[in-house]
C-alpha cells in the first residue's frame, strides 16, 4: 500500500499550481476550482505509479525560476517555473521509461 504522506504531496503540488494557474489567468474565484482539478489529476498520476513524477516537477520549476531570475530578473520568473516545471515532468516521463 502507498503511504499517505507521498499522496498528500502528490495531490498538493498540482493543486497549489493549479490554483495560482487559476487565480492568475481567471481572477482570485477561478483558483478554487482549478486547484480542485490539479488536486484530482495529482492523486490520479499517484496512483497510476508516479510518486516521483511531483518531485520531478518541483525540483523543475525551482531550478526554472531561479535560472530565469538570475538571468532576466524577477519579472520571467513564472515563466521560468513553467518551463521548468514541463522540463521536470518530461526528464521524469524518460526516466521512468528507461529504467523499466
Amino acid at each position: 500500500m502507498k503511504s499517505t504522506p507521498a499522496a498528500l504531496f502528490g495531490a498538493v503540488v498540482p493543486g497549489v499550481a493549479g490554483a495560482v494557474i487559476g487565480s492568475i489567468a481567471g481572477g482570485p474565484l477561478w483558483g478554487i476550482p482549478v486547484a480542485a482539478i490539479g488536486v484530482i489529476i495529482g492523486v490520479t498520476v499517484w496512483q497510476l505509479g508516479g510518486g516521483l513524477f511531483p518531485i520531478y516537477i518541483t525540483t523543475g520549476a525551482l531550478s526554472g525560476c531561479l535560472l530565469a531570475v538570475s538571468l532576466q530578473g524577477a519579472e520571467v520568473a513564472l515563466l521560468g517555473a513553467a518551463t521548468g516545471g514541463a522540463m521536470g515532468g518530461f526528464l521524469a516521463v524518460n526516466v521512468r521509461m528507461f529504467s523499466s
